[in-house]
């Protein structure tokens, strides 16, 4: 497939298969890919990038005595660009987050079975970023009584520049597929997304747009986080709203540790004073256990 609107990139798809997506352009400084693939019988659903991933900015002290704290949107730079507040999470930690968001309103059961670090598969070293980690998780997925296996690879990737920080995911893989087509649909993804190739055209229009923007950023260099909090008060809702989907997702969740595997993993903190998990991996918020089946999750500090 080709991307349409900017032609921006080229990939190879599976023959057959409905093929959707493209380049989304949120700003100057802001296009995001996404590829979404589904089988001809529907029963696999495979989906490269997100058009609902933002950038995000890591907080400072400063941004959060503003109020600009974890999941709100945050504007700077002349144009505004805008991107989530959001500390940086490494490839494994957002992989479950955003396998959370993906296939968490689409299985009945989502059950985590892995997730683990794993060494970068597409960023080099050299791409210009201070950290890039990667990670994958599989869940156990239960949709409409069929047992499916949903799996996420990330990599995120952290730049630094005079103490401020912000963050992307540079690839992005996910899928959803029966549990007895997943090591095919495993192969076919990765293969797929080997392929992703960017326009060199397009490539160098970006760089330029990129220089523009830098010019324009240095010459505004002495807006204070004051100015841009009075910016912010004048967004309209709508770009308000832009990446809701993540900043629910980074909002409202506390980091927790299970004492009987020690496994680290963020949940919705709920309105309980407790966090609970059963052997399937349902996690309950309540004052006080929900079952014989539940054990206690202990929160940790960050």
């Amino acid at each position: 497939m080709r991307d349409t609107g900017e032609q921006a990139f080229s990939m190879e798809t599976p023959r057959g298969w409905k093929v959707q997506g493209g380049l989304l352009r949120k700003g100057p400084l802001d296009p995001r890919a996404e590829v979404d693939m589904v089988s001809p019988d529907g029963r696999v659903n495979v989906r490269m990038g997100d058009w609902g991933v933002p950038h995000f900015t890591v907080p400072t002290r400063q941004m959060e005595q503003l109020g600009f704290t974890e999941g709100k949107p945050y504007s700077a730079g002349q144009p505004p660009t805008t991107s989530i507040v959001a500390r940086y999470r490494s490839g494994p930690d957002f992989g479950d987050l955003y396998g959370q968001a993906r296939f968490g309103g689409i299985c009945q059961t989502l059950e985590p079975k892995s997730i683990k670090s794993i060494d970068p598969v597409f960023t080099k070293a050299h791409d210009g970023a201070q950290t890039t980690t990667a990670g994958e998780v599989i869940y156990r997925c239960v949709q409409e009584g069929q047992e499916k296996m949903a799996y996420v690879y990330a990599e995120t990737s952290l730049y630094e520049v005079q103490g401020a920080g912000t963050w992307t995911t540079g690839y992005l893989l996910s899928f959803l597929a029966p549990k007895e087509l997943a090591a095919a649909t495993y192969k076919m993804s990765f293969q797929a997304a080997a392929s992703f190739t960017i326009n060199p055209q397009w490539q160098l229009k970006q760089l330029r747009i990129n220089a523009d923007q830098a010019a324009t950023a240095l010459r505004n260099y002495q807006l204070t986080l004051r100015e841009t909090e009075a910016r912010y008060q004048q967004w309209s809702s709508a770009t308000s709203r832009q990446g809701q989907n993540f900043s629910e997702a980074l909002a409202g969740r506390t980091l927790t540790v299970d004492p009987s595997t020690g496994q680290k993993r963020e949940v919705w903190t709920g309105t309980g004073s407790t966090r609970w998990i059963d052997p399937a991996g349902t996690v309950v918020s309540s004052t006080l256990s929900p079952g014989s089946s539940f054990r206690a999750l202990q929160d940790v500090a960050h």
